[in-house]
């Protein structure tokens, strides 16, 4: 068993992932994202660059992938949580 984090996982593989606290107010993570009010612009390319990093810890796993949460999910994980708006 290896644990790390997303930004440690970018270029590894492993058969079996969990990717934990993919919680909403957790990820994105805060402080990562500039707020909409400073800078739209920045706002939505840190925006992309943290699913970007979910998405690459979610990749990692060669046979079985599982996410987990407390609370509410992440927003990105809108469209598996929620696949019929």
């Amino acid at each position: 068993m290896r644990i790390g984090t997303m930004h440690r996982m970018k270029g590894l593989e492993f058969r079996c992932v969990a990717v934990a606290g993919v919680s909403d107010g957790t990820v994105p993570m805060k402080s990562a994202v500039t707020s909409v009010e400073v800078d739209a612009q920045q706002h939505q390319e840190d925006m992309n660059s943290e699913l970007s990093l979910l998405f690459v810890a979610c990749t990692r796993a060669r046979e079985a992938l599982r996410v987990s949460w407390h609370g509410a999910p992440s927003p990105f994980l809108a469209p598996v949580t929620n696949p019929h708006p």
